[in-house]
């Protein structure tokens, strides 16, 4: 009988059908540069927002890592995965039961004597399955690439995590700075109000020119209400982020000018693969894929089992008083004779999900390219606009500078004035805009780039 089986899972195997299929791999060919210039370097710190110098943003990066519930959620899938594995693993070893019982009956026949009936037993069976396929190993490489699928996860969500707190933290410091020059803008407003209501009294000037510059104050008024509403606002999505109540969270700020701006360089595409974990996270998808498609495969072919029995009964109550021991072996295997194709579908359906998930990955790796070269421009961009725009503002405050004193002797008249002044306000106000997308390039840049992650410090075994 063995040898037969033996004769039949021999021809199965020679008959054409592939034990081992080639895995799908990906044929996405990289680029050999970004399109902008860098000096070919990557050195990203794993702290990078420490680049900023900047001890609140460092403090609010760590209340978030300890107190995000996506984090914390994120943390729990770990877990969760961590167990499934240590499940796939244990499918190595063979599996044991234990049985024992005991028994007494006593029967009594109208003019017969009683007869009672007694035994005791206890058996151990230990059963193994022969992995002759792979299907055993596949299913648990499939459980290990999910596992760093789900740490990865993890690892993307962190990272994006202080990319948005970086982000909530710079636009709150952009909405002070704005809102302080919304105020002294107001301020300059409220002085030339005066000037132009004296010199209505004084009859040099018309209503009109009272009209004009009554609505440019209420236009000033109406603008510092509004940012104050957007920096409470900012200031309530950055509780929210890091864990804390809204309604008790208070923060002592740094000033937008005050922060550093860094300076990143991006290496070549190629590099870009073993530094972002979303990257990592897809590549695993990959992996799990072949390894269920290597699992679907062995299902076709005939499974093996070695399993053993042993015990003692006897037939007294609760005792093994003479007892007779029984051992046996055998030798299990099973076989599909027969399935209409079942089998075999199951099979291209994984083959078709790997495919999917290849291509998934090709995605992936299609926005980290995109997503790194716009960032690299971006940077580029903010950094050659930032001189531009500080010229402007030092042009509009001088021409406000002389434009004021033209207006108090006389020699302008109110709308030169006003002009003046809401091409400086507007400069001001722009530059700290301008500085605050800066600043969200960089962080945006260090997110693209991989944050200085590794896959070698951030698994977690």
């Amino acid at each position: 009988m063995i040898r037969s089986l033996f004769l039949i899972t021999t021809a199965i195997v020679f008959y054409g059908c592939s034990i081992h299929p080639k895995p799908l791999e990906s044929n996405l060919k990289l680029p050999k540069e970004f399109s902008t210039a860098t000096d070919n370097v990557t050195n990203i710190p794993a702290l990078w927002w420490e680049n900023f110098n900047s001890t609140v943003l460092n403090s609010l990066i760590k209340k978030a890592h300890d107190n995000s519930p996506d984090i914390l959620i994120a943390y729990e899938n770990i877990e969760q995965a961590r167990l499934q594995l240590g499940i796939s693993e244990v499918s190595y070893l063979p599996t044991a039961s234990l049985s024992a019982g005991t028994s007494g009956s006593r029967s009594d026949a109208s003019g017969r004597d009683a007869s009672t009936s007694k035994s005791t037993s206890a058996s151990i069976r230990i059963s193994y399955e022969i992995d002759l396929w792979g299907k055993i190993r596949a299913n648990k490489e499939a459980a290990l690439a999910k596992f760093d699928a789900t740490v990865y996860d993890k690892d993307a969500l962190t990272l994006s995590m202080y990319a948005t707190v970086a982000e909530s933290y710079f636009s709150l410091l952009s909405y002070k700075e704005r809102l302080a020059i919304a105020k002294n803008n107001l301020n300059i407003s409220e002085q030339l109000m005066k000037i132009v209501e004296a010199k209505y009294k004084s009859g040099s000037v018309s209503l009109l020119d009272v009209s004009r510059q009554k609505s440019s104050l209420l236009s000033q008024q109406a603008n510092v209400k509004s940012l104050e509403l957007q920096e409470a606002q900012a200031k309530n999505a950055l509780a929210t982020l890091t864990g804390n109540l809204p309604q008790e969270f208070e923060i002592d700020t740094d000033s937008l000018w005050d922060l550093s701006i860094p300076k990143v360089e991006a290496g070549l595409p190629s590099e870009l693969l073993l530094n972002r974990p979303d990257i990592a996270k897809a590549k695993a998808n990959v992996a799990a894929a072949n390894a269920a498609v290597r699992s679907a495969n062995a299902d076709r072919f005939p499974s093996f089992s070695l399993s053993g029995n042993g015990g003692i009964s006897s037939s007294a109550l609760a005792s093994f008083k003479d007892p007779t021991s029984v051992l046996s072996l055998a030798l299990n295997a099973a076989y599909t004779l027969f399935d209409s194709g079942r089998l075999n579908d199951l099979k291209d359906i994984e083959i078709s999900r790997t495919k999917s998930v290849i291509q998934n990955y090709n995605k992936v790796i299609l926005t980290a390219l995109q997503e790194s070269d716009d960032a690299l421009l971006s940077v580029a961009h903010q950094s050659s606009l930032a001189n531009l725009q500080n010229e402007i503002v030092e042009e509009s405050s001088r021409s406000l500078d002389i434009a004021s004193l033209q207006y108090k002797y006389g020699s302008s008249d109110l709308t030169t004035l006003l002009d003046a002044q809401n091409k400086y306000f507007s400069s001001k106000d722009a530059q700290a805009s301008q500085r605050l997308n800066h600043l969200k390039s960089l962080v945006s840049l260090y997110k693209v780039l991989g944050g200085g992650w590794s896959s070698d410090i951030n698994r977690a075994l």
